[in-house]
């Protein structure tokens, strides 16, 4: 999906005539041009990529889950990350798309050097030697230990806010028991049998390793500019609701595993531009004063066919991205929904494939959920169904009907959906076509916070249209896991308590079973029909041709969305042939 495209070296007015050209909707068409100048698989070093982002908030790492702290991604290290070996630049076994895939084999280490598992409740850490932390107070370029490592893991499972301290409490059947530095590059973890390979990867892969004394020695991260970790970036540089800026860090201890004589990271500074308003951000990515835009036509397919048709030059991906439901609470015997039938007939009344076909002008796939087809040791093709399932995406109005007959609904019924505003015109899709069977669905539509208040404290009475999270770790059961805001039909079924305990025991030791227990549940879970499933959509990422080693990449581990800039490089004379 990405465009071959070539350049010819002309002067710098026939480019800039070129790029207007090309960009401001003029000739629709444009000369061939010859390739010139350093290929883009040559690596290059220094420059300055531009991307976009938003504002630092929170800052320290102790007030919050890991992954909204941000800045993170680019200024600290975890122990476990994608193997860029294995993604679109190397191997190609996985186009990082949505991270590791719930597939062990795609990590590799990071902080450590590798991980062992010698017995059912041990996991090993063995940290990289030569680590340094940045060159700031008060750390001061030393290096990183396994006592560090230890100190982060006991703040990330006990500080209020954390997500570790949140999802594992003391009590709960898969907290570590204890963990420990055996020397200063051994760590060791003992977790309850079961926990093994989840706490392999809360631990590795969503934890992040910060030099202790910031918070021991000091109050913690009260600003931008105290901000210290060991990662390929230091923040420079914070101007709140217009740009941060981070920089090289030259004493970094990875090299590139396809160019191991290179250090990395490869460019001299990131620069992130904070522009809230779509139009003027579009206008800055049209125009080259952005290098890279990740997300294109997630909430507006014309969006990223606009930029296609207007800069021809611009390459792109396309990946699925997250779909969302409109989810019934099944565990109220006096509603409707507590009959599987009434929720067979409801997804029979949906015309799937129009919605697909018109909304999303193709740009979709049907069964986005609980796995597009990226996971295919998990996916199971929409043909190779069971019934049960395929027919929940046929359109069977007549068929719906007999069904909420037999259910004791021949007239239909009354309900409530909530949603946010955002979301306010597919939900009314889904009501027109419902009410053709008889069923009154009234939309409560709330502005985005008072939304999400209800979201997570899970606050809705029968139904609500909410994203489908958990995509990206679908070995988590973030949509079937009792208690979880994300578990919008309230779904208690003693049959995901045992996948969890595959999960637990056998991602890491037994692939094969794990892999086949997954396949088993996404069609179990679909065969529930706990909620009406709206088609997967695609985004796009696009950058233009100077950002290159960049492959339409998203993420490649876990928890870490923003890591890979590590790996790109820019071609600035290719960025001023062209005009920019």
């Amino acid at each position: 999906m990405i465009k071959k495209v070539v350049w010819l070296l002309v002067s710098c007015l026939m480019v800039l005539t070129l790029i207007i050209s090309s960009c401001g909707g003029g000739e629709e068409e444009k000369e061939e041009e010859e390739e010139t100048g350093v290929s883009p698989e040559t690596p290059k070093i220094g420059g300055t990529i531009i991307s976009t982002g938003g504002d630092i908030s929170p800052i320290d790492p102790t007030t919050a889950q890991a992954i909204r702290v941000g800045h993170m991604q680019y200024t600290s290290n975890e122990l476990i990350q994608g193997d860029w070996e294995k993604g679109p630049a190397g191997t190609g076994e996985t186009a990082m798309d949505w991270g590791f895939l719930g597939d062990i084999s795609l990590l590799s280490g990071e902080l450590c050097e590798n991980w062992e598992l010698p017995d059912d409740k041990t996991i090993i850490y063995n940290i990289r030697e030569g680590i340094h932390y940045q060159d700031r107070t008060p750390a001061n370029g030393r290096e990183l230990t396994a006592e560090d490592v230890v100190w982060n893991i006991d703040y990330q499972f006990n500080y209020e806010g954390c997500w570790q301290a949140m999802s594992y409490p003391p009590g709960n059947s898969r907290r570590p028991t204890s963990w420990q530095a055996l020397d200063k590059y051994t760590v060791e973890v003992k977790v309850p049998a079961g926990a093994q390979a989840i706490m392999l990867l809360e631990i590795g892969d969503n934890l992040y390793t910060n030099p202790p004394e910031c918070w021991t020695e000091g109050d913690g991260w009260q600003d931008w500019s105290e901000v210290v970790g060991s990662g390929p970036f230091v923040l420079s540089d914070y101007v709140v609701g217009s740009s941060i800026t981070y920089t090289k860090h030259p004493n970094y201890f990875e090299f590139d595993p396809l160019n191991p004589k290179y250090r990395l990271p490869y460019i001299d500074t990131l620069k992130l531009l904070i522009i809230p308003d779509r139009s003027s951000l579009l206008a800055s990515f049209r125009t080259g004063q952005i290098d890279v835009m990740r997300g294109f036509g997630s909430a507006n397919i014309e969006e990223a066919e606009d930029v296609m048709k207007r800069c021809p030059d611009v390459l792109y991906h396309k990946r699925l991205g997250n779909a969302s439901v409109a989810g019934m609470r099944i565990d109220k015997p006096e509603l409707p929904f507590y009959d599987l039938r009434v929720r067979q007939a409801m997804n029979l009344a949906i015309n799937q494939e129009e919605i697909l076909n018109d909304y999303l002008k193709g740009q979709g796939v049907l069964v986005g959920y609980p796995y597009i087809p990226s996971f295919e040791k998990f996916y199971t093709p929409l043909e190779e169904m069971p019934e049960e399932v395929k027919m929940l995406y046929e359109y069977d109005p007549e068929r719906a009907k007999e069904l909420l007959t037999e259910a004791g609904y021949p007239d239909g019924f009354k309900t409530t959906i909530a949603c946010s505003s955002t979301a306010a015109d597919e939900v009314s899709m889904l009501k027109a076509y419902l009410e053709a069977v008889g069923i009154n669905m009234e939309i409560q539509t709330m502005e985005g916070g008072a939304f999400f208040g209800l979201w997570a404290g899970r606050g809705h009475e029968e139904m609500i249209y909410a994203p489908l999270v958990g995509l990206w770790a679908p070995f988590e059961q973030l949509c079937t896991k009792t208690g979880m805001y994300s578990n919008v039909a309230y779904i208690d079924d003693p049959y995901y308590e045992e996948v969890g305990k595959v999960i637990g025991a056998d991602m890491a030791k037994n692939p094969d079973k794990y892999f086949k227990t997954m396949k088993e549940a996404g069609v179990y879970e679909l065969a529930s029909a706990w909620g009406i499933w709206f088609p997967a959509r695609y985004s796009f990422n696009m950058w233009w041709p100077w950002l290159q080693n960049f492959h339409g990449v998203s993420w490649g581990g876990w928890a870490n969305t923003e890591d890979l800039y590590k790996y790109f490089w820019i071609d600035e004379d290719m960025k001023a042939s062209m005009g920019y």
